[in-house]
């Protein structure tokens, strides 16, 4: 019997999304460097009370330090992201971009282009979010099975 030689991405589509990818770290760097300029978020990073625009009242502080939670959240997704991006683009060069890590084969451009940082299918991906999902509700109902007998051993 022989053996299916694993598919591969042609050349011609790895430049394309090599370039895709290359153009969504630009902008994400770009945006990036816009926010870390921006006075609001220098302002709040530097902490500096009311003399750096800090009002006192509570709801003001309560107001800023969302803001602030808000902006760090952002900017922690962000660099979540481009650590995706690198990976692709270093999957491209190691030749494994495009192909499905569960199943081997190729992911469909479309999805890649809607994307760009996937390493699995539609169907695999699904078949793998199904799985959490159970694994979730189990863990779920031996924390809930576990919270009862708590329950029950303080009611004795």
């Amino acid at each position: 019997m022989a053996e299916k030689k694993q598919e591969k991405m042609s050349q011609k589509d790895l430049d394309y999304f090599k370039a895709l990818l290359q153009e969504r770290r630009r902008q994400l760097v770009a945006a990036q460097s816009d926010v870390a300029n921006n006075e609001t978020f220098q302002g709040q990073r530097d902490q500096g009370g009311e003399t750096a625009g800090y009002a006192t009242h509570m709801a003001d502080v309560a107001s800023d330090y969302n803001s602030l939670e808000t902006n760090f959240d952002l900017a922690a997704r962000d660099g979540k992201y481009l650590v995706y991006l690198e990976e692709a683009l270093q999957r491209i060069e190691d030749g494994t971009f495009g192909i499905c890590k569960v199943c081997k084969k190729l992911i469909p451009k479309a999805r890649l282009e809607a994307v760009p940082t996937a390493t699995k299918c539609v169907s695999c991906k699904s078949e793998t979010k199904k799985r959490e999902r159970e694994e979730n509700r189990m863990e779920m109902a031996r924390l809930y099975a576990q919270q009862q007998r708590m329950a029950q051993r303080g009611n004795s």
